[in-house]
């Protein structure tokens, strides 16, 4: 199912049935396991080429050959891309695939990270925090603010994965 709200920063691809948990054959993954396993595939395309695949893409997300998707409205200029960005959710142990379908999909071009890598980049002190506080003129006291905001949400969000009937996806933390 194709959730596209305006309010939502992202596009999501998700199972109609909503109930998310993270995890590998079935099996919920601890903390430990989703900061080892858990990543996404990145997608770089035209909007428009990201709305067809997604399209594309929904039956594997209903039938949880793909665990999630989600995708930008429009270019993250503010971090030096011009392009909108699709990232395809999956345990590491599963990409590849998960790949097989990507390709069959028509994407060529592959490039994966770990949610584990994504927490380090959005922390204090990591790239893309430092460059979204900076295209949003936000220093000092306010910046520090965020940055606790932010590493508190993904505490939060880690201590739900793994918990029997939690949900620790939200469409904030997608």
């Amino acid at each position: 199912m194709i959730v596209n709200k305006t309010f939502f920063y992202w596009i999501y691809v998700i199972p109609r049935n909503w109930k998310f948990p993270i995890a590998y054959k079935g099996e919920l993954l601890s903390p430990e396991e989703y900061k080892k396993h858990w990543g996404k595939w990145v997608l770089l395309d035209k909007r428009e080429t990201l709305d067809l695949l997604a399209k594309q893409l929904d039956p594997y997300v209903e039938d949880r050959s793909i665990q999630g998707i989600k995708y930008s409205r429009s270019p993250e200029e503010i971090f030096g891309i011009n392009e909108s960005v699709m990232c395809v959710f999956c345990d590491d142990r599963e990409r590849e695939d998960v790949w097989e379908i990507l390709k069959q999909a028509g994407v060529k071009i592959k490039a994966w990270v770990y949610d584990r890598e994504v927490f380090d980049m959005w922390s204090p002190g990591g790239a893309l925090i430092e460059k979204w506080l900076k295209a949003h003129n936000i220093t000092g006291k306010e910046a520090d603010e965020i940055m606790e905001k932010t590493k508190q949400n993904f505490e939060k969000w880690l201590l739900n994965i793994g918990k029997k009937g939690q949900n620790p996806w939200s469409f904030e933390m997608m």
